[in-house]
């Protein structure tokens, strides 16, 4: 079967048009999911500052790691027991991750953030504020319907207070 001009003309325009509108969804999907990773980063500031820690593990997955100069925690459970911890020790500390980039793996279950952090209290002893601002990555992981922090690093680069030294 031989196709006149006109159709194949329309044949291939019809199949660019489907191609496009599957890359068009596909970007749209894309950039639905890096909404949802932005506003679920945004809920760990207001977790955080509002020392939910029920909150703040419904947004780690079970096995998240996370690394900082202080050293290293395995599993969502511990770094809870962690941050309870903290805010006994330090019960007027502040944190707050400012994204600077994120971006989804074409594999499509795995993304990664980039940004500033700065996390200040004052300690209880010396009454002597402290603050530190660094750099931090974190690598989401899409599972179960959600998106879910899947390890973190979080480098110091200034440091100022009692706690430097």
């Amino acid at each position: 079967m031989r196709l006149s001009s006109s159709a194949a003309a329309r044949l291939g325009v019809g199949t660019l048009l489907l191609l496009l509108s599957h890359v068009g969804f596909g970007q749209i999907m894309k950039q639905k999911h890096l909404e949802l990773i932005q506003a679920r980063s945004a809920s760990w500031n207001k977790a955080f500052n509002s020392r939910d820690t029920t909150a703040l593990g419904g947004l780690l997955h079970p096995g998240f790691t996370l690394n900082t100069a202080t050293g290293s925690q395995t599993t969502a459970a511990s770094v809870r027991l962690s941050f309870r911890q903290l805010f006994r020790q330090r019960p007027d500390i502040t944190w707050m991750n400012r994204s600077l980039a994120t971006e989804i793996s074409d594999l499509g279950n795995v993304a990664y953030e980039t940004g500033e952090w700065a996390e200040a209290w004052t300690d209880p002893q010396s009454k002597t504020k402290n603050r530190i601002i660094g750099k931090y990555w974190l690598m989401w992981k899409y599972e179960n319907n959600a998106w879910q922090m899947f390890s973190a690093i979080y480098t110091p680069m200034n440091c100022s207070g009692n706690a430097c030294r």
